[in-house]
């Protein structure tokens, strides 16, 4: 639904977890128009909840996959993603660790993980908020 988000840092926390994404200025590749920065609105949580409960109902198999670090930035370059590449950056250890859901989309993370994404019950995911945030502590991002 948003292809032209970044996606950041999605960390566990006490009472779930969180996601930041970016929002660039991009250009429609259809029709050339020009679409400006945004953020996340309130608004665009039904969306995303919408999107979230058929990936649910898909069941899409969730797997681990072990890469080198060099197989990592190749991968993250071509998605073009450098908050990815900043965190990749900041992994110690290796091999790095990477999660799939199916073939639709894979991230950097530490795992472990359910087995598939029907294991969990749609009434489980809620998103309760839009907050900002300031990438690393460094001011205007872009």
């Amino acid at each position: 639904k948003f292809p032209e988000a970044q996606v950041t840092i999605g960390p566990w926390i006490d009472n779930g977890f969180y996601y930041d994404f970016y929002f660039p200025e991009t250009t429609d590749e259809e029709t050339g128009e020009v679409i400006e920065a945004r953020k996340l609105s309130d608004s665009d949580l039904k969306q995303v909840k919408k999107a979230m409960d058929k990936i649910i109902s898909k069941d899409y198999p969730i797997t681990r996959e072990e890469v080198s670090r060099e197989e990592a930035k190749r991968r993250i370059s071509e998605m073009n993603e450098p908050f990815k590449m900043e965190i990749l950056d900041s992994i110690q250890t290796e091999p790095i660790t990477i999660y799939h859901i199916g073939e639709e989309w894979w991230d950097l993370c530490a795992g472990p993980h359910v087995e598939s994404t029907g294991n969990l019950p749609k009434k489980a995911i809620q998103l309760e908020s839009v907050a900002g945030a300031d990438w690393g502590g460094g001011g205007k991002r872009g």
